[in-house]
């Protein structure tokens, strides 16, 4: 499968699969360093590549932090 098939998937986006697979946590073939990333349907069904995507999608739940704390940058230039 293609690094976009596979991510599709795991229900992932295609960057977040191929940072996964060059950090190791999926096994992926590259065999061509410019070329694409090819992933294995078997591979992808085993228990550590849907860890890796539950992964993912719970951090998508959790924000960083609530964005309505945020202060204005140019709050003193605003006209009073």
């Amino acid at each position: 499968m293609t690094l976009t098939q596979a991510a599709a998937l795991l229900g992932i986006s295609p960057k977040t699969l191929r940072l996964a697979a060059e950090r190791g946590e999926i096994e992926a073939a590259h065999p061509l360093a410019e070329g694409p990333w090819l992933f294995k349907r078997a591979i992808l069904e085993r228990q550590e590549a849907k860890c890796v995507a539950e992964r993912v999608r719970r951090r998508r739940s959790h924000p960083t932090g609530p964005k309505y704390r945020q202060s204005n940058l140019f709050e003193s230039s605003l006209p009073r």
